[in-house]
């Protein structure tokens, strides 16, 4: 079900002065008691334009301003200004407010605690070289989300509602947007999660929407990295078969902790799951989808399973390779077919690609020690490069950006 947007956004920046609250249908700003009135309008949820409202009643500022050593930043957690919060209670969404605390009082008995009832979102925003900052494909997380949503029973989010509140937050946030050519984007996580008491299997009454940004770096610096050494698990599953895999929920990533801090210590910093019913079929890595490049023949193939997630990345990889003539195959991958690939690559909005140089899979079922090791390029495959190049280069604004995946924060 697709639940009415609020009718504004509220900016609450601690300490604030007490203030009442407005049914009024303008966006309302608190900032440090100072209060503001935009003009209310309504945002398209393709388009970010001029129509949509003012979060801090005040122009815009420039990316990459805040003081921070930009060349240097990786991929981890940083304090920016503020993120964005909702709530849904009695039947709908309230107005959104923008917090400056990175702190949450949430009830003891929250259904996301006890139960899961959590999903959660990972998009980028850039900076081009004109100064102006764009999401990348909002519109497909918003879409993820809500599939996420209602497979634990969660109310969905609009999709207009859900890109204006990525816009609002980057656009309070403006000056921890990493600046054009240092190859580092603001990562956006929202996370949707029960915030009423259950005691007993049931779904909340109240949920919470949040947004955090973090500033990232590119995460090869100075290019993409050399392939990396995977391992092929037998002796865990990611997702069960008719579960919860296609959908981004917190508990899913919980699974793969044992096994992918096994696999460290083993020497492999990545791994690969099988179908969890016969192991016999290439699933997804940990964190990524898996891509197979077939250079012969020109083909890119990708699983198709119930149980994997479906990747954002993925599927704009999928249409850049169709634009550079490549057949895209989604479709069961037999283990053994793992030989027939020139390059293989693990994708997600984190990195976009990590090239694959081998995979190994030890103590396979029915046999022991190491059954097989799949190997690949030793350096980045060309196909790799091509998709990475052309990927980043619609998302820095750097090319024509022909599927208009680019939205304009504004």
């Amino acid at each position: 079900m697709c639940l009415n947007p609020p009718s504004s956004i509220v900016v609450v920046v601690p300490p604030s002065s007490s203030s009442s609250s407005s049914s009024s249908l303008s966006l309302t700003t608190t900032t440090r008691g100072r209060r503001r009135r935009p003009s209310s309008s309504s945002s398209s949820p393709t388009s970010l334009d001029s129509t949509s409202a003012d979060v801090t009643g005040v122009v815009m500022g420039a990316p990459g301003t805040a003081d921070l050593p930009w060349s240097e930043l990786g991929f981890e957690y940083r304090n920016t200004k503020s993120h964005l919060r909702m709530v849904y209670r009695d039947g709908k969404w309230e107005d959104a407010e923008m917090v400056e605390s990175p702190y949450l009082s949430v009830h003891i008995g929250a259904t996301a605690l006890h139960y899961g009832q959590a999903c959660f979102e990972g998009l980028k925003a850039f900076a081009h070289a004109d100064g102006s900052v764009y999401l990348f494909r909002p519109d497909e997380n918003a879409n993820r989300i809500n599939r996420s949503a209602s497979r634990v029973m969660m109310p969905e989010i609009p999709v207009e509602t859900f890109v204006k509140a990525c816009n609002d937050v980057v656009k309070d946030n403006i000056a921890y947007v990493p600046p054009y050519g240092s190859g580092g984007a603001l990562y956006l996580r929202p996370l949707l999660f029960g915030s009423g008491p259950r005691i007993g299997l049931q779904p909340s009454e109240e949920y919470t929407f949040l947004i955090m940004v973090i500033p990232v770096g590119d995460y090869y610096k100075g290019g993409l990295a050399k392939p990396v050494s995977g391992l092929i698990v037998d002796e865990y599953d990611r997702a069960a078969p008719k579960g919860v895999g296609s959908a981004k929920v917190a508990g899913n990533y919980a699974a793969d902790l044992i096994p992918n801090v096994e696999a460290k210590k083993m020497g492999y910093p990545i791994c690969l799951y099988l179908d969890a019913a016969t192991h016999t079929k290439v699933e997804e890595f940990s964190t990524s989808n898996f891509i197979g490049i077939d250079n012969t023949n020109r083909r890119y193939v990708t699983p198709r399973s119930p149980s994997v997630l479906p990747s954002v990345t993925n599927k704009s990889l999928q249409t850049i390779a169709r634009d550079i003539g490549m057949t895209v195959e989604a479709r069961d991958i037999m283990v053994e077919e793992l030989d027939t690939f020139d390059e293989v690559i693990a994708c997600g909005t984190a990195v976009v690609v990590t090239p694959i140089g081998s995979l190994t899979r030890l103590n396979a079922e029915g046999g022991g020690g190491a059954s097989s090791t799949y190997r690949f390029t030793e350096d980045v495959g060309e196909t790799t490069r091509v998709l990475y190049d052309r990927v980043r280069s619609i998302q820095n604004g750097e090319v024509e950006d022909v599927h208009n995946w680019n939205f304009k924060v504004e």
